[in-house]
């Protein structure tokens, strides 16, 4: 069986979805592929040097990461594709449109695939781009929290460092 490939969408991918990718790999090492994309993102750029000190905190290595913008190809890997907030899910359902076979999630709605359904109502990612070190440990504390809420998706702690 194929592990279970789940990618983390945000708008650049420099900042909360690269956070979550790096989280959600320290809390399940083994089982779950874990990728992450932006909307708009502008290939090739860096984390934020801010989301690398906050992951480096962490024990987490953010240094090597460059900006992808999701694709194809990539949406085509994906059993997950999990936007950081509502506005991702709405752009990733309307790009994909109904032949889409992959699930749509968004991570403040643990384990809810809304590929063909509203939206809810829920917490979301927000963008710490540009803001101070301090905004970036919440977001890493907030996607930290919320991640945990999968576990049921993506596998057992049982060995997760977080």
């Amino acid at each position: 069986m194929a592990p279970l490939t789940v990618v983390f969408v945000c708008t650049g991918n420099t900042c909360r979805s690269p956070l979550a990718m790096s989280l959600a790999q320290q809390l399940w090492p083994e089982g779950t592929v874990f990728r992450s994309a932006g909307l708009r993102a502008a290939t090739g750029q860096p984390a934020a040097v801010a989301a690398v000190a906050v992951a480096a905190e962490r024990g987490l290595d953010l240094g090597s990461h460059r900006s992808r913008r999701l694709d194809a190809d990539l949406a085509a890997e994906a059993d997950w594709l999990i936007g950081m907030t509502g506005a991702h899910v709405a752009a990733l359902q309307q790009r994909l449109g109904e032949s889409n076979t992959r699930r749509i999630g968004l991570l403040g709605c643990p384990n809810q695939d809304l590929t063909d359904s509203p939206i809810p109502a829920a917490e979301e990612i927000t963008d710490p781009f540009g803001e101070t070190v301090a905004a970036y440990r919440n977001t890493a504390d907030q996607l930290e929290r919320l991640l945990r809420d999968w576990t049921p998706t993506f596998g057992n702690t049982a060995g997760g460092n977080l």
